[in-house]
């Protein structure tokens, strides 16, 4: 299995409520229909004792092989996803990497 996820490392630029919805209720219904996508996490990082975390939110996509992933990542959903990403990225300030891991399973 392959885990390709997105990191959000910084803040909001002006309403993290409105940024949250839009998250939760647009963009990832665009994820969420890519081809061959086998589960779909939304991490939301949480505040405590008034210390903001490192990474405000990411987002982690899984398949069952490079090869479905790779049908993801050239498909049409994928195309209007990073375009609706576009709008993310300008309601945010800091950086997004992204890094695919192999999934090992061990439970």
């Amino acid at each position: 299995m392959l885990a390709f996820c997105a990191y959000w490392e910084g803040r909001v630029r002006e309403n993290p409520n409105e940024f949250d919805r839009y998250v939760s209720e647009v963009h990832l219904p665009l994820v969420a229909k890519y081809p061959n996508l086998r589960k779909l996490l939304y991490l939301k990082g949480e505040s405590k004792g008034g210390v903001t975390p490192k990474y405000y939110q990411s987002f982690e996509l899984y398949f069952d092989s490079w090869e479905e992933f790779e049908v993801a990542k050239h498909s049409s959903e994928r195309a209007d996803a990073v375009v609706d990403a576009k709008k993310l990225e300008a309601m945010f300030v800091g950086d997004i990497y992204h890094v695919v891991y192999e999934v090992q399973d061990f439970s």
